[in-house]
């Protein structure tokens, strides 16, 4: 789930991280427009003209790679990223792409050959450690998934979505303190949306990762309906979701439960209904 929605971020910065557009062709400029404007099938098929007489542009295959991905055909998607790659061994742009697309069809093990290849090319790339992350939480090596998204949050620290899926990441190590920490930071600095600067496409598959995460939390409250944290982790999960009535529900629920040793619990819970009675007027 956390992979899910590290995989659909991604969208957004390589949709603009490529070369500088191949202009001058009719074929291309309707692939490009297309693409850009989130019309994948028809961007598929101008690539697909321009490239039966230009085959050699890494650029154009790399493009239609993305379409194919946007749309779910990783294995094109897969073919044309490897033919990028092969125009123009070491672009590091082209290794993170093939590394999202083998981690959608289960490959672990060559995203992480590529996320690396990547990281040693272009250490100062956050999107290369963020991509890393998908396949170390893949791989349930989540001691090396925060050592990359803290990477990335050291290149990135105004990147919301970064702390959010550490935080979520430290749930899986049982560290309470710096789940509690990243909450904090989140909701010191990001109290409104996560959302509200990325394109609508990628907004859409994130919420709907976070909703299949909420219904995960409900399922573990049914067992452990005295849980406290529990309930706070939904209730942070319907605060990014923008389900404020709900996560009011749970914060006071959480709150409720919790005990006098849990004073940072029941401190950030008031904070974080107080926020959710602002943000529901808004």
């Amino acid at each position: 789930m956390i992979k899910t929605i590290l995989l659909c971020f991604t969208l957004t910065f390589l949709f603009i991280s490529a070369d500088a557009q191949v202009t001058g062709n009719s074929a291309y400029d309707n692939a490009y427009r297309n693409y850009t404007a989130g019309n994948f099938d028809d961007a598929i098929r101008y690539y697909t003209e321009y490239l039966g007489s230009n085959t050699t542009s890494d650029k154009a295959f790399f493009e239609r790679g993305m379409c194919y991905e946007s749309v779910r055909r990783f294995d094109d998607a897969l073919k044309d990223y490897n033919t990028a790659i092969n125009l123009k061994p070491f672009y590091s742009l082209y290794f993170i792409s093939r590394g999202y697309a083998y981690v959608k069809t289960n490959i672990p093990e060559n995203a992480l050959s590529d996320f690396t290849f990547a990281i040693q090319h272009d250490p100062s790339n956050p999107e290369a450690y963020w991509g890393r992350v998908n396949a170390y939480l893949d791989l349930d090596k989540y001691d090396f998934a925060i050592r990359d998204i803290t990477s990335a949050i050291n290149l990135k620290p105004d990147n919301a979505l970064y702390y959010y899926i550490r935080a979520i990441i430290y749930t899986k190590l049982n560290d309470t303190a710096k789940f509690y920490d990243d909450v904090e930071r989140i909701m010191n600095n990001y109290p409104s949306s996560f959302f509200s600067s990325y394109k609508s496409q990628t907004v859409v598959l994130i919420l709907d990762n976070i909703a299949n995460n909420i219904a995960k939390l409900t399922y573990e409250i049914e067992g452990a309906p005295d849980n406290y944290l529990l309930y706070f982790r939904r209730g942070f999960n319907y605060y990014v979701y923008r389900k404020f009535s709900l996560a009011i529900e749970d914060f006071s629920s959480a709150v409720k439960l919790s005990t006098d040793t849990n004073s940072r619990l029941i401190l950030l819970s008031i904070k974080l209904v107080d926020n959710c009675k602002v943000f529901s007027n808004q």
